[in-house]
Formats: C-alpha cells, structure tokens, sequence
C-alpha cells in the first residue's frame, strides 16, 4: 500500500465494485475507449479478477484502487503496465463525482513512487489531446511532453517522466 495522507493506493476489493460502477460516467466510458457502453457489475468484476491475476503471476499490469485516506472510499483507480524494456506506461482515473479535488494528482505521483520502488526508469503516459485537466495532471507530476500521435481516430499526447532511479545513473 502506498499513501499519502490523502490518498492511498490499494488493491481492489469486491465490496468496491457498486461504488466503481456508480463512479463512471459518459467521460470515463469514452476516455477509456468502451462508449456508448456503459460498465456493469460483471464488467467490474471480471476486471477486478483480472488484476488480482496480474498481481497473484507477477504479470505486467499493476492496477490499484484509488481511496480517500479517510474511511478508505474510494474514489478512482490507476494502472502501471510494465514493458518488456524495463519502462511502464501509467494511466489514472477518478470518478466523476470525485474529479478537481487534486486525487488524480495523488494518485499519478503515488504511482510514480511505486515505479521508482520497483525499478521502472522511464514512464509514459498517454493522454487524449483535449483532455486539458489529465494533461495538466501529468505536468504537474514532472511529465514533459514528448509528441503526439493517432489512436483510433484520437490525437494522443506522450508524456515522459524519468524516475529518480533513472536521474541518479545518467
């Protein structure tokens, strides 16, 4: 578990899936790439499953809950998919109520703390070019752009963050 004081990074449980299902909304569904469609309780499930996998084989994809310190509610998720040439791409997300309240900020520099522990030198992350709030949220967690390009009809920005593990050999 990494923390903050504000926020915590744990794993997802099943009591969480109402409370994942409720937090999506239209935003959400089109960002991640499944809209119109909307999540369902299996859909979270099934996911859930999925990264409890992940974690139980030492798979590449980490995905954690995003909670409020306090009383552990939780208020997003987040995913660091690890690469076959020691980098990770992050992703990160809040629910729809719980948006501009600075957990999606919590939760990217959190991430990047977990990177660092595990000995990832170099994340990216990838966000869609009119997503103006994710975009400043990369930034402010020391992302510097480094190009754009086409995912499916979307014009993505690379973000690129070097670790500090990464800073101390170059």
């Amino acid at each position: 578990m990494f923390g903050d004081g504000v926020v915590l990074l744990t794993a997802h449980e099943l009591g969480d899936i109402p409370d994942h299902v409720a937090g999506e909304d239209e935003e959400t569904a089109r960002r991640f790439g499944w809209w119109p469609r909307s999540s369902t309780a299996a859909d979270v499930q099934a996911a859930h499953a999925g990264w409890a996998e992940q974690w139980a084989v030492d798979g590449p994809t980490r995905a954690f809950a995003v909670r409020e310190a306090s009383g552990q509610r939780l208020v997003g998720g987040g995913e660091l998919r690890l690469q076959a040439d020691g980098s990770g791409h992050v992703s990160y997300w809040t629910h729809a109520s719980e948006r501009r309240k600075g957990y999606a900020g919590r939760a990217l520099r959190l991430l990047c703390e977990y990177a660092d522990s595990v000995g990832v030198a170099r994340l990216e992350s990838h966000v869609a070019h009119d997503n103006t709030s994710s975009r400043l949220v990369c930034q402010r967690a020391s992302f510097v752009e480094s190009g754009t390009f086409l995912e499916q009809e979307t014009v993505m920005v690379r973000y690129v963050r070097r670790t500090p593990a990464a800073q101390e050999v170059h």
